[in-house]
């Protein structure tokens, strides 16, 4: 899978212990590897559009995957919540 891009690493902003955000260009279907976390717990993704697709993310180990029917190199933020 390919990575996503990250715009900007959120999480510099706030120093919340258990979360990491980062901006992020996704299509669906690319992954974002947590440089905060070695296992994560949980995540929310949203889209930064006004577009009628589902999106989603799942997530293994350390690997957020973002699922978006359809979309291609969007806007998105992602927050994810996990333990070192």
């Amino acid at each position: 899978m390919a990575a996503a891009t990250i715009l900007k690493r959120i999480y510099n902003f706030f120093h919340a212990p258990g979360a990491e955000a980062v901006s992020l260009t996704a299509t669906d279907g690319e992954t974002y590897t947590s440089k905060k976390f070695s296992t994560l717990l949980g995540a929310i993704v949203c889209s930064n559009y006004d577009t009628d697709s589902h999106i989603n993310v799942t997530i293994s180990g350390a690997v957020a995957t973002i699922n978006w029917a359809g979309q291609t190199d969007k806007n998105c933020t992602l927050l994810l919540f996990g333990k070192k």
